[in-house]
């Protein structure tokens, strides 16, 4: 359909419908007759080619292609209202906001703790809403562009690879350290190189095929591991390795905080873990803020990329 040829005060009308599964429910939020309602719906089935809704005892229900429909439409508006509305400057002390994150268990762990510490004292009544990656090193340019998360915290690469309007910081930069229990029997003499790929191994791992980075270095030189767990949550291995005799390779800082583990050196030239915040809303105040709060707790828990100390974004 052409979308120019579509009056777009319909698609409030299909969101309020979409949400209230009720006619009258609908047209009361937003402020119309319910004869005006059932004109919108009867001209945006036109429009759509779709039924839409039918009615049921209880209401209204979604046809297929409005299920598809409703949380787009829902997205598009929320961020239409938040484009047209004057910002208010941001008060931490007084605001409610919700922040919506995305990131991985690692970053959750490591991160998080302080920082809602920090939102405690300073920004007390707002809120955090966190979902895990769906990809260990790709960035969610697709849910940062339409709005459904504000900040996304993992291994990105630098803002170079990114989409124009997508903007990286580096918070954590640290090495690669080989994992195991304190009683593993590693633990004893030197790591080289093909003790560590005949060792029984554990992972983080995102993706559907079960290898990763090391499998291929190894493959270089002739050498292959049996990787016997891959798992796309760093607290999960690690409590694998604390009751079996499986190794990880995992970020350093991971392996001296988690009780019962010791770390070596990696036989292999690996990159660094380099965990970055990314964002697209340059203009939000409260992210500007919240991103100065990252910054802050990455100098507080150590291991993180040098910066200088920050002063409170707000006194």
């Amino acid at each position: 359909m052409n979308i120019e040829a579509l009056d777009l005060n319909l698609l409030l009308a299909f969101d309020a419908l979409y949400e209230e599964r009720n006619v009258s429910r609908a047209a009361r939020r937003i402020g119309i007759s319910q004869p005006a309602m059932s004109n919108a719906l009867a001209r945006l089935r036109v429009a759509l080619n779709d039924p839409l809704f039918e009615r049921t005892g209880r209401g209204i229900r979604p046809s297929t292609r409005a299920e598809r429909l409703g949380p787009a439409v829902r997205s598009g508006i929320a961020q239409l209202r938040r484009a047209l509305q004057p910002d208010p400057r941001f008060d931490p002390r007084s605001s409610q906001r919700l922040f919506r994150l995305a990131l991985s268990d690692y970053a959750e762990y490591r991160i998080l703790p302080a920082l809602v510490s920090a939102l405690g004292q300073e920004a007390p009544q707002a809120r955090l809403q966190v979902r895990r990656l769906d990809a260990l090193f790709s960035v969610p340019e697709a849910d940062l562009r339409h709005g459904a998360i504000d900040l996304a915290i993992g291994f990105f690469p630098d803002a170079r690879s990114l989409e124009e309007g997508t903007a990286a910081e580096t918070l954590i930069e640290e090495q690669n350290a080989v994992v195991f229990r304190r009683d593993h029997p590693l633990s004893h003499g030197p790591l080289t190189l093909e003790r560590f790929a005949e060792a029984s191994h554990a992972a983080v791992i995102f993706r559907a095929e079960p290898w990763g980075l090391i499998d291929q270095e190894l493959a270089s030189r002739g050498l292959r591991r049996r990787l016997q767990y891959a798992s796309p949550h760093f607290l999960a291995v690690c409590e694998i390795l604390q009751q079996t005799d499986l190794i990880a390779t995992l970020p350093a800082a991971l392996g001296r905080r988690v009780p019962g583990l010791i770390t070596r050196s990696v036989p292999l030239e690996l990159p660094t873990f380099t965990t970055r915040v990314v964002w697209r809303d340059h203009d939000d105040e409260s992210l500007t803020w919240l991103r100065h709060r990252l910054r802050l707790v990455a100098d507080s828990i150590g291991g993180f990329s040098a910066k200088p100390k920050l002063r409170r974004f707000y006194p």
